[in-house]
């Protein structure tokens, strides 16, 4: 085999293995980032905030149990935004009763409520 001839051919393949690492680096990067992101989602500060119940809606759900003991709760935090948090029937809110919401705020930015 000619010098130039091979010389071609061992670059060919080392082009075709350096695609292939690429393409494998490209993955483990993808899936790093997946892990991080949620790893990220896990760090939580909470903040208890005041609010005031503004509308109760049935919960509809696949479960008959969790539309007998659940409910929706509208609720105006007292710094402004409208939220919806789920509360069980036992509870008995009412319309304009004073309640004491938590706010999570996630490492990802995301922001949940949940009723305290």
């Amino acid at each position: 085999m000619r010098e130039d001839v091979r010389r071609r051919l061992d670059r060919a393949i080392w082009l075709d293995r350096a695609k292939y690492l690429g393409i494998g680096l490209g993955i483990v990067a993808a899936i790093g980032l997946a892990f991080g992101y949620e790893t990220l989602d896990t760090k939580v500060d909470n903040k208890d905030v005041a609010g005031k119940v503004t509308d109760i809606e049935p919960l509809v759900t696949k479960s008959s149990v969790a539309e007998a003991e659940g409910e929706n709760v509208i609720v105006q935090l007292d710094h402004g935004p409208l939220i919806r948090v789920l509360a069980y029937k036992s509870r008995r809110l009412k319309v304009g009763d004073e309640i004491q919401v938590v706010e999570h705020h996630h490492g990802t930015g995301r922001v949940t409520h949940t009723l305290k």
